[in-house]
């Protein structure tokens, strides 16, 4: 029996238990999701529990950048990104993937947002970075502010992208919205709505609330809008496929979590 969870510290209101129950049911495969609390002080210990135990786990906030250090392999795209959010355990050997990134990018193209540039990616932490990197190997031109402008340059000149103020937000065809901001405050928004461009979209990868300020003034303003659960659904298909060869339904996981959410 498959036995797979998610570590993270908190981890307790996690989507994801819902979302991957619904891909075994789908598949017929017999196995348990559990989400284990995981601070990361504890993160080695649990480590070696899933060498025994696991036959994978995803990882989220704040364990995937810690987790490399505690691989035995971590893919070329996992290190160029600096984070692990899928570990597979083969033998008691631990390997690391990231799905962040093409899950980003398989959810824009399975909700017809269209791959245009420039792409201006707000925020520079571990999302930014995944989503950075993902749109430009994509092929498109990328754009990174960050609140603190030292983050964004350091991340431009790592990946060969260019830092940009706010007000070149106007200028962009895609918009994507990487930080915390409007986390659990649907009033707060990172992209004040006099600096949305005219035409393209706005993907916001915050999910609580579903519907942001942020999107609803792109909406508002015409764009087309992607609310953070088809990434989390698409990043959470690929990595069932790491760990079982099968790839589930995507929009069933999406709705599962849409439901978990209290958004159905």
């Amino acid at each position: 029996m498959l036995r797979l969870a998610v570590l993270g510290y908190p981890v307790a209101h996690s989507l994801s238990p819902a979302m991957h129950a619904f891909a075994l049911k789908h598949l017929g495969l017999k196995g348990t999701y559990e989400a284990l609390e995981t601070p990361v002080e504890a993160l080695q210990d649990r480590f070696w529990e899933v060498r025994r135990a696991f036959r994978g786990v995803n990882l989220t906030l704040p364990l995937k950048e810690r987790a490399l250090a505690f691989l035995d392999w971590v893919s070329p795209e996992a290190l160029a990104i600096g984070a692990v959010n899928t570990v597979l355990q083969v033998e008691g050997r631990l390997f690391g993937f990231n799905t962040d990134a093409p899950g980003f990018v398989e959810a824009l193209r399975a909700g017809g947002i269209p791959l245009q540039g420039p792409a201006l990616v707000l925020g520079a932490g571990g999302a930014g970075r995944a989503v950075a990197w993902a749109l430009r190997e994509a092929g498109l031109e990328v754009w990174v502010w960050n609140r603190t402008p030292e983050r964004a340059l350091a991340l431009a000149a790592e990946f060969g992208l260019e830092a940009v103020p706010l007000e070149r937000a106007k200028e962009a065809r895609l918009l994507v919205n990487a930080t915390r901001v409007g986390l659990e405050d649907p009033g707060a928004t990172p992209l004040p709505p006099e600096l949305l461009p005219g035409e393209g979209a706005a993907v916001d990868l915050v999910y609580r609330p579903l519907w942001t300020r942020f999107l609803r003034e792109a909406r508002a303003r015409g764009l087309k809008v992607q609310t953070g659960l088809p990434m989390l659904a698409w990043q959470g298909a690929l990595a069932f496929r790491i760990w079982t060869g099968f790839l589930p339904d995507p929009w069933g996981m999406e709705e599962a979590a849409r439901r978990a959410l209290g958004e159905a």
